[in-house]
């Protein structure tokens, strides 16, 4: 008798097509003056630690931070989330300050000030990068950051002056914004999911830049500014990613 031998076969499903509701037309946030969205990234930040770890408290003030800085006259630039809410025109919570001071001297001087002010921080010199965190968390509450990319300077430069409650400090140009987004999606040594938020953000500032109330980008400095970020293509690669981000695209780097 023989016995006939059967042939397993595996199959390869394809992934569904998920459909959901149709997303709101208006995709480029609200005009917000640059004052409105830092108070409101303070206020989200707050309120996002007072929800999610009530028995804390806030291990560091934003307003503090900003007034220790200036008292001390320490030149320096607001970076992060506390400082694109008014370029992606939709202002959200962060877990740290991030400050841009310049090299040397004066970098030195804010870290001083801020340890000062901050005694129960722990100091921790990482990349391009003196970063403060509460003992026993591993995420940083402050990180000052000196220009070790040559967008950085430029950040610092151009940086425009805002002023709010009786305190001014300066923000990024919406060109330095994105062009530090950028050279932040290309640092391979950052957390792969911060780089994917940093692509998120620079999709987003370049869509509410298109709304018809904001300014446009001034695409021949935005080039300029990609190449400082990467000599060898980063003036095209930047305004590349800006046209996918045109057509809906989340610009893709986190590989390369």
């Amino acid at each position: 008798m023989i016995q006939s031998k059967t042939r397993r076969t595996t199959r390869k499903l394809a992934r569904p097509r998920l459909i959901g509701p149709p997303e709101p037309i208006n995709e480029n946030g609200r005009p917000l003056s640059p004052q409105e969205s830092v108070r409101r990234c303070v206020y989200l930040s707050a309120l996002f630690r007072e929800m999610y770890r009530p028995m804390a408290i806030a291990p560091v003030d934003f307003r503090q931070i900003i007034d220790t800085l200036t008292e001390k006259k320490v030149p320096f630039v607001l970076t992060g989330a506390h400082a694109i809410g008014n370029w992606t025109g939709r202002p959200r919570a962060t877990h740290d300050v991030d400050i841009l001071a310049k090299g040397g001297r004066n970098c030195a001087r804010a870290v001083k000030a801020l340890r000062a002010l901050y005694p129960e921080l722990e100091v921790r010199d990482l990349t391009g990068v003196t970063a403060f965190f509460v003992p026993g968390e591993n995420q940083s509450v402050i990180d000052v950051t000196f220009p070790h990319r040559m967008d950085l300077q430029v950040t610092l430069e151009t940086a425009i002056w805002i002023e709010d409650d009786g305190r001014r400090y300066r923000i990024p140009t919406l060109e330095a914004a994105l062009a530090n987004k950028y050279g932040a999606m290309l640092t391979l040594s950052r957390d792969p999911v911060k780089r994917a938020i940093d692509a998120a953000d620079f999709a987003q500032m370049v869509r509410h830049s298109d709304d018809p109330t904001r300014e446009p980008i001034d695409m021949a400095l935005l080039e300029s500014l990609g190449k400082k970020v990467w000599p060898s293509g980063g003036g095209q690669e930047i305004l590349d990613f800006v046209a996918q981000a045109r057509a809906g695209i989340v610009p893709a780097v986190l590989f390369k």
